[in-house]
């Protein structure tokens, strides 16, 4: 009988989505045992690269780039993401995983942002801190990177999610600042250290951002973007999600503004904010 953790770790290494995983771990749940007979019917043409993979090489180098993970099953699993949609099946990180257990917002944007949406989040995040909110992002260009380092210039903790390994921070611009944030506050992917950036991890990394999050807040968003997914997501979640308002001339308002029309929290101060978590 194999472990059901290394199991899963390993599965990880098999360049697979989230979603085969799943697909795979149903088919074995099925069978009722994971015994290498098992895993060799339902891994298939895997299997050969699956037994090929030296665990203890895989956690020597996980350690030796002082990187931990936590799996589904473990009792330090975030209790904020089981219920999700996917929970993700092992999260690897770097810093301090405490922060996950505190008050948080996702504090998300257009990557392409306006002076507006800079001068909003440069306003907000320091009232943030002072309320002791641990903000939340996806280390993308834009608002989530100003999100991030406006945080750190408040003395305030972040918590950033991407959508590769560790070993190929994107985008590569933030590298610096992706190894600030797992040196002090804490950095999260679902992602073990090899898996490159790919166009169907973001929009899926999403739903950790919002899952993590105890809200949402959107400073700028056109009328279709990564953003609007993570307030999709955060909404099945049962999540508040703040909106800042905008001109009705610009483009990054577009979004923004039809969320607050379909029924989104208007924003013009932290007090909207802080009242809907009653500090």
């Amino acid at each position: 009988m194999n472990n059901i953790k290394d199991v899963l770790l390993k599965l990880h290494y098999l360049e697979l989505e989230v979603n085969e995983i799943y697909k795979i771990l149903h088919e074995i749940y099925q069978y009722g045992n994971i015994d290498n007979k098992i895993l060799q019917k339902v891994l298939k043409n895997n299997y050969d690269f699956y037994c090929k993979l030296n665990l203890n090489q895989i956690k020597y180098d996980l350690y030796s780039k002082n990187i931990k993970y936590v799996t589904i099953v473990d009792y330090d699993y975030p209790k904020k993401l089981e219920n999700i949609f996917m929970p993700p099946l092992v999260l690897f990180y770097q810093g301090d995983y405490d922060l996950i257990n505190k008050l948080s917002l996702a504090v998300i944007g257009s990557r392409n942002n306006t002076k507006y949406g800079e001068k909003v989040t440069q306003y907000i995040i320091p009232e943030l801190i002072k309320n002791k909110f641990v903000i939340i992002s996806g280390l993308a260009y834009g608002i989530d990177s100003i999100a991030h380092r406006e945080c750190i210039k408040s003395n305030g903790k972040t918590i950033a999610i991407l959508g590769s390994g560790f070993d190929h921070i994107y985008p590569k611009e933030n590298k610096e600042l992706a190894q600030n944030i797992a040196n002090n506050h804490l950095l999260v992917s679902e992602y073990p250290p090899n898996v490159i950036p790919s166009k169907t991890h973001f929009p899926f990394r999403n739903r950790i951002v919002s899952g993590l999050s105890s809200g949402v807040l959107v400073i700028e968003a056109k009328e279709k973007s990564g953003t609007l997914i993570t307030c999709d997501y955060a909404l099945d979640q049962g999540k508040d999600v703040f909106v800042v308002p905008n001109e009705i001339f610009e483009l990054n308002s577009v979004g923004t503004n039809n969320l607050i029309k379909q029924g989104a929290i208007l924003i013009t101060s932290i007090n909207d904010i802080l009242v809907n978590f009653k500090l």
